[in-house]
């Protein structure tokens, strides 16, 4: 039973006299809920922002990994671009856009599943009156561009090995 007092009462003292009152209850007010859950919580956000770090070590490893092979594949062309009078700097622009965009795929297809998770666990949770996610316009633009500026700051290295590329070795 969920008790609502008016404004102004000593929650304690009320939890303590319906204690008092009815044989085999036990009370929990606000400040005692908010201890007991809040450890549980406190538990599983630590989960969720540690799967959240590897996820993002992981991702940014693969960006990495996807440029590299691409400037390693690339060699030639880039070596051209720079003979032919390219700067530096353009092809440390092209390459970090094109990172930049893979992170921005890889967050609208990680928006989407996640968004699929959101609508899940939710309604899971409907039948009891718990909402346990909230996916939000702010949260989703955020995450956007989170994922967009983490491929960029990816491919930082591949972009500056092109750039640096010999072009008669190229």
């Amino acid at each position: 039973i969920v008790v609502y007092p008016v404004e102004g009462t000593d929650i304690a003292a009320l939890a303590e006299e319906i204690k008092a009152r009815i044989d085999g209850v036990q009370t929990l007010t606000g400040e005692d809920f908010d201890e007991q859950i809040g450890s549980a919580i406190a538990i599983f956000n630590a989960i969720i922002l540690g799967v959240a770090l590897i996820s993002l070590i992981v991702g940014g490893l693969s960006v990495i990994n996807t440029m590299a092979m691409s400037v390693a594949e690339r060699t030639r062309e880039i070596g051209i671009k720079r003979a032919i009078g390219a700067s530096r700097a353009r092809i440390i622009r092209e390459v970090l856009l094109e990172a930049g965009l893979i992170g921005l795929i890889g967050g609208v297809i990680g928006l989407i599943l996640g968004a699929v998770v959101v609508v899940l666990a939710n309604e899971a949770g409907r039948s009891s009156g718990t909402i346990l996610f909230q996916l939000t316009v702010g949260t989703a633009l955020f995450s956007l561009g989170f994922s967009t500026v983490l491929g960029m700051l990816a491919g930082v290295v591949p972009a500056w090995s092109a750039a640096h590329l010999d072009p008669v070795d190229a």
